[in-house]
């Protein structure tokens, strides 16, 4: 099925791009070239790909050998030979630029880019990409939606990686967050501010923001995203989830003191305020010598007390991304009382739900990574 599906999609590829031909020899190769592409044979679709590019070439057929340029890649993309299709999509990107068809040669310049970055060639297809967006700029094609995928690409490519805290990776984070409004301006302009696409790049520059420690403005992101995302047709809780949390950790940053309270439902709807005593701090695990950095890990609990608020039992719900965060939270919170008001006995209190994020954050002078463990709290 999956080779099928490809196929087809090959087929549709060299509909797309194809004009009438010039020749009949080029109609010919064309119809032999979609039946390789039926049979699933892609050495000898690639072959008469060549052939009928140099046809069309030597025919002085800048549209035909533009579209056998464009099969040509799209071949070599199945068959994972990804700098040969940046080659092949760049010859493509020539024969529609002579001819003036902006459209193709910039979509054949677009996938020329991204298969330089599928072939460790970041640097080359980030000046691609580059070279696209300000073409876009010269036409007053830049809020269109061919315009949204080149930004958002470029965003992506400027992304440093989180841990990456010196100078120039915050400039990186800079460029990947204007690239970023950008795409979000395009959606804005054609009418997809509500779309799955606009709250990837609200995401996108949350995460960018947050990288860059600027927590109020990542805190921003993160609440629109999560106002915009739950009404999106294929809404995913695990998503929701991981974004809820990194509002949850930017909000902890902004106020960096621990909360000493935790209130919770009492049996007759009452609200009663714990008093949270920590005789234990919670550590991150650990796989040897090395701390487990898994940034936005989380855990649920439910915590039953005793008389005097020590914890009677905890009931792990959820550990994620394994069980050892579970195990972790229970050796530090079992140590832990939840103190209720006088008057007010721990038994009397009903087992309540009680949540932690685990995740990493660089404040000190000797840029050190740190695993810090945060009490999840409300989304406000």
């Amino acid at each position: 099925m999956k080779k099928t599906l490809m196929a087809a999609a090959l087929i549709g590829a060299v509909s797309f791009f194809a004009l009438p031909a010039s020749a009949q020899s080029q109609e010919s190769l064309r119809a032999e070239l979609q039946a390789a592409l039926t049979g699933n044979d892609l050495d000898a679709a690639l072959d008469l790909a060549d052939r009928l590019y140099n046809t069309a070439r030597a025919e002085n057929d800048a549209a035909g050998a533009g579209a056998a340029a464009y099969s040509r890649a799209e071949i070599l993309t199945a068959q994972n030979a990804h700098e040969d299709a940046a080659r092949a999509y760049e010859q493509c990107e020539d024969q529609y630029r002579a001819i003036s068809a902006a459209a193709q040669s910039l979509q054949c310049a677009l996938r020329a880019a991204t298969s330089l970055q599928s072939a460790g060639k970041p640097g080359n297809g980030l000046d691609k990409l580059q070279d696209v967006a300000r073409e876009l700029e010269d036409i007053g094609q830049d809020q269109s939606g061919f315009a949204v995928g080149v930004y958002m690409a470029l965003a992506q490519a400027t992304l440093p990686p989180k841990f990456h805290r010196l100078e120039g990776a915050r400039s990186k984070r800079e460029k990947t967050i204007a690239y970023i409004n950008k795409t979000m301006r395009a959606l804005e302009a054609i009418g997809q501010a509500k779309s799955e696409h606009y709250a990837s790049a609200l995401m996108l520059r949350g995460e960018a923001q947050e990288d860059m420690q600027d927590y109020e403005a990542a805190a921003a992101s993160y609440k629109a995203f999560l106002e915009l995302y739950p009404n999106l047709p294929n809404a995913s809780e695990g998503v929701y989830e991981n974004a809820r949390n990194r509002y949850q950790i930017t909000q902890s940053e902004m106020d960096d003191s621990e909360d000493d309270t935790f209130t919770v439902t009492g049996k007759d709807g009452e609200e009663i305020v714990l008093t949270i005593e920590r005789k234990r701090e919670v550590r991150s695990p650990r796989a040897g010598k090395e701390t487990r950095l898994a940034d936005g890990a989380s855990v649920r609990a439910k915590i039953t007390l005793k008389a005097d608020g020590r914890v009677e039992d905890i009931e792990i719900l959820s550990s994620k991304p394994n069980e050892k965060y579970g195990e972790s939270f229970e050796n530090g919170v079992k140590h832990w009382r939840f103190i209720p008001p006088k008057g007010v006995s721990g038994t009397d209190v009903p087992p309540f739900e009680y949540g932690m994020i685990f995740y990493v954050t660089r404040r000190n002078s000797a840029e050190r990574r740190e695993m810090l463990a945060r009490e999840t709290r409300p989304v406000r």
